[in-house]
This record gives C-alpha cells, structure tokens and sequence, in this order.
C-alpha cells in the first residue's frame, strides 16, 4: 500500500497526534478535534492557507499572525518540532502495515466529514482497504452481554448483510460487535472495524490478518495504533460507526447506562442515519426507550423472514441521509408492515448537558466487583482524579456502592 503523506498530513500528524511524542512527555499535548478546528479558523485568518505552510513561518512571526500566548506558541512549536521522530514512526507502522489518512487526503473517507464535518477526526489510523468506506455499510451494536435471542438476531442481521453485498460495520467489542463481525466474515462478507484502542495488537491475530490481506477487512482508529483503551475513547469511536454507516440496528442496549445507549441516543440527536432496534416479546429495557425516542422496530420475524432485503433498507438510508425524509420498514419486505418511523425523537433540538455518569457506570461497576480505591480506578480506566471522585461520590450516594475499610476503598453494593 502507498502511503505517501502530504506536508499538510504531516503537520496535521504532528500537531492532533502522539505520533514521535516521547512516553515521558506529560505536559505538552496534542490539540483535540475542537482545539485544530479553532486553530484553523485562526490560520484562516492570518491568511496561513494550509497547514504545510506552518513549517514555513518562524517562530515569531506565527505566534504574532495568529495571536498566540507564549504557552500556546511553545506548544504549537514544540508539537511541529519532532517531525523527525514522527517520520521514524510512521515508517515503523508502514511496516506493522498500519497507515495514516488525513482530512487532507483524499483517502479520507468523505462520509465521515460529510456527516460530522468538522467533528471529523482529523488523523485516522488503519490497516487494511481504506476503499471500504465507499461502500454500503450497516452499523450494527450492542452490549456485551448479549442474550441468546440477541445472539442469533446478530448472527442473521451479519450473515445476511454479507450475503446481500452491505459491508458490516461495528466496533470490535465483544458481544454483539464481535459476533457481527465474525458472521459476516464467515460468510465472505466485508467489514469496517473501528476500533477505540491497541490496533497494533488486533492486525497481530491470524484472521484479522487473512482478512486484511482479502481486502475484505478494514481496522480504523482515530487514537494511535497502540493506545490503551479509555472510556473517552471509546465514546469518541461510537459516533464514528454511525457516520460511516448509511443505516444502524441496535440489537441490544441497557437503558441510560453503557456506550451502546449513548451512542444511539446521540444519533437520534444529530439524525445522521436511520436507526433501527431489535424489537421482539423480551428485550432489554434499552431496546423499548430507543424505539420510543424515534427509532424503527426490526423484529426477529421480518430479520428471519427469506423475502427480507438489506439492500432495500441501505438504499432508504440514502434517501434520508440526503433529504432527511421519514421512511417506512414496510420496503425490507415485499410485503407491507404498519411500522413507520416517528419524527418526534423526544429530543431538544438546542445544545444540552450530557450527563456522563450513565456511560461510566457500567466500567466502574465491573471494576468494583472487588475492593479497589480511587487511585486504582483512576489508574484501570485512565480517569482524573478529580474526575473519579466525582463519580465515587455520586455512585455513594445513589447507593450503588459502599466504602470498605479493610481494604480501604470501594465496592459495589
């Protein structure tokens, strides 16, 4: 594969990565997605026209075009210094068969920045046909813990997919993401996963490495190929299967609790693509909120049934990413159903605070299952001491854990 980088990529590398930045570094960070895109508007307008353009203004001169203070222009610099260490790196992933996109690129998959825009990551990482992204695609998640209705819902919804020619895209996890996946590779199917941490490690396991050689599987990342996994990460990576999805089926989802709900409710916020959510006698309570928010109900009934279409349900995804229109289920099926979707999602349309604590819950509660202190969960899920006590506090008082003395520390109740 080519991966011939731009001098704009590689500035972009170097400023909104860790790419070449030493393990030791703890003080200077790279810009976050909303910090690039200020920093944009600031390069914008000091007439600077593209980012390359950076290693050719001095130091002096940018920190007064742009109106930088002495810690952000010695951030900025410090950040666009270590080309060299980055280069070095970058040929190292080559290697690994791991490369790098940009926004920059014209590999950069063009939904992405069509649905987020400038929430689109600007650096993605990847390893396999990044020509996948130009494809159907069907996003399907749900939680880890996946019941055995769930799991063959699963099964059929990859299986099916592949077979009908959609490229399954899901988020690697165990659980429903996984299954997805494996069906759909099982039945010569493509995939996209987009994964929120240790890529460097996934391309490492032998089917993933068939796969990739296939062309028939992608790993995308926006977080460096070795990152650990953190819960902002995998948060981040939630929106980033939906955007490259032009439709989504929710198979299970716990309700106000867990990255499967706070994906698909900030989906139904932001309307990129159509949702649909497993519905049948027994599902999680998860599953019956999101279809009362607006979702669409795909019962195992019409999954199962020989005359179901994936292919119709991608080419209504298509109407309403590009009118925004309401559609029916009734096309899956030659048959007509009473199912249609509501246009009334339950949500503000004006900006509101996101409670976080739902999302973290499920992490901690699995972390407390034995005596631990904050410093150790601070430690487990790459949290901020501030930050976890915070949420210890709140966990305390809604009674979903109690302190221990001996060991010092937490647990759930």
């Amino acid at each position: 594969m080519n991966n011939m980088l731009s001098q704009d990529s590689l500035a972009m590398v170097l400023l909104c990565t860790t790419v070449g930045l030493s393990k030791d570094n703890t003080e200077i960070r790279p810009l976050t997605i909303k910090q690039w895109n200020q920093f944009l508007r600031r390069m914008f307008n000091a007439e600077i026209k593209n980012p390359a353009a950076l290693f050719e203004v001095g130091k002096e001169d940018l920190k007064k075009r742009l109106g930088l203070s002495d810690e952000e222009s010695q951030r900025i610099q410090f950040l666009l210094s270590r080309a060299g260490q980055a280069v070095v790196e970058l040929e190292n992933l080559n290697n690994m068969g791991i490369f790098v996109t940009t926004r920059a690129e014209k590999s950069y998959p063009q939904r992405l920045k069509s649905v987020l825009k400038k929430d689109s990551p600007p650096v993605l990482f990847y390893s396999g046909d990044i020509e996948l992204t130009q494809m159907e695609g069907i996003g399907i998640v749900g939680s880890r813990n996946i019941d055995p209705k769930g799991l063959e819902f699963t099964k059929e919804l990859g299986s099916k997919s592949a077979k009908q020619g959609l490229t399954v895209i899901s988020g690697g996890a165990k659980g429903v993401d996984e299954v997805a996946q494996n069906e759909a590779l099982r039945q010569g199917g493509k995939v996209i996963s987009i994964l929120a941490d240790s890529l460097a490690q996934k391309i490492k396991h032998k089917e993933a490495r068939e796969a990739i050689m296939e062309q028939r599987l992608l790993l995308l990342t926006s977080f460096h190929p070795r990152a650990p996994f953190t819960v902002y990460n995998a948060m981040q990576r939630n929106k980033y299967i939906y955007a490259l999805s032009h439709i989504a089926v929710v198979v299970s989802s716990d309700y106000s609790k867990g990255g499967t709900w706070a994906g698909a409710t900030e989906n139904l916020r932001n309307k990129w693509v159509p949702l649909f959510v497993r519905k049948d006698d027994i599902v999680p309570e998860g599953n019956e909120k999101l279809l009362k928010m607006g979702a669409n109900p795909l019962s195992a009934k019409d999954l199962f049934s020989e005359s179901f279409n994936a292919n119709r349900l991608s080419s209504l995804a298509d109407q309403y990413y590009e009118q925004g229109s309401l559609f029916s289920v009734s096309n899956l099926l030659e048959k007509e159903t009473d199912y249609q979707v509501s246009n009334d999602s339950g949500e503000s349309d004006h900006e509101e605070r996101i409670d976080l604590f739902p999302v973290i819950w499920p992490y901690l509660e699995s972390a407390l299952q034995k005596a631990r202190t904050k410093e150790e969960l601070c430690t487990m899920l790459h949290i901020h001491g501030n930050q976890m006590k915070i949420w210890l506090e709140r966990a305390l008082a809604e009674q979903k854990i109690k302190k221990t003395r001996k060991p010092a520390g937490y647990i759930v109740q």
